[in-house]
This record gives structure tokens, C-alpha cells and sequence, in this order.
């Protein structure tokens, strides 16, 4: 019985420190592409148009080949206070021909308000 407590609290030990080692993530990576979950460390280029088809980060961590599970190719970010604002701005590009429309709308939405509710 006393065997198997200690057996017990080992395991349960052994499983805490596991889970407490600091792993390298990819979205702390110089070489991760936030907007396409992409790794520009790995992939291809089309030699007619000079596009890069790079493979996932996913894919990448997955395969031991690659960066694997260690991420052996990890190398620190520390242009993060310019790569998180311009990917973001670049996500929000995405959506600009509704931006100018749905201010529109709000303006209008406004101005027929003041139209059909005169304050006195």
C-alpha cells in the first residue's frame, strides 16, 4: 500500500513537471506568418509567378523533418511591437469595402432618426 502512495505521488510529479516545461510556440517565432498560420522557413516557390506557397505552422511542428515538436529552426521574435499592428491592420484590410459602407449606413441611420424624431 505505502509502495504504491509513493509510486502515485512520483507519477503525478513526473506528469506536473511535464507540463510545466516552457515550450518554444510559433506565434513567438520570427519566421511565423501570423495572418495564415504559415512558416516562411518552409514551403516552395512557383518559378513562373514567383509566388510562396509555405507550408503551415501546424505542419511544420508536426514533422520532424521540419522544425518538429523541439522547434529546432525557433528563433525569437523581437520585432513584435511592428509584426502584431501591421498584421492585424492587414487582416482588417481584408474587410475595407464594408468599412466605408457601414459607416454610411450608421450616418444615414443618424440622419433618418433626426428626420422622423424633431425635438421640439
Amino acid at each position: 500500500m505505502r509502495g504504491s502512495l509513493i509510486l502515485l505521488i512520483a507519477i503525478q510529479t513526473n506528469a506536473l513537471s511535464n507540463r510545466l516545461l516552457p515550450t518554444k510556440l510559433c506565434k513567438d517565432c520570427k519566421h511565423f506568418i501570423a495572418h495564415k498560420k504559415e512558416c516562411a522557413l518552409f514551403g516552395d516557390t512557383d518559378l513562373i509567378y514567383g509566388k510562396h506557397d509555405y507550408n503551415y505552422a501546424n505542419t511544420a511542428r508536426k514533422n520532424e523533418d521540419k522544425c518538429g515538436e523541439k522547434a529546432l529552426y525557433f528563433e525569437e521574435n523581437t520585432n513584435k511591437i511592428v509584426t502584431v499592428p501591421y498584421y492585424f491592420i492587414l487582416n482588417a484590410a481584408t474587410y475595407w469595402p464594408f468599412m466605408p459602407v457601414a459607416l454610411l449606413l450608421v450616418l444615414y441611420a443618424g440622419a433618418f432618426y433626426k428626420l422622423t424624431h424633431p425635438t421640439n
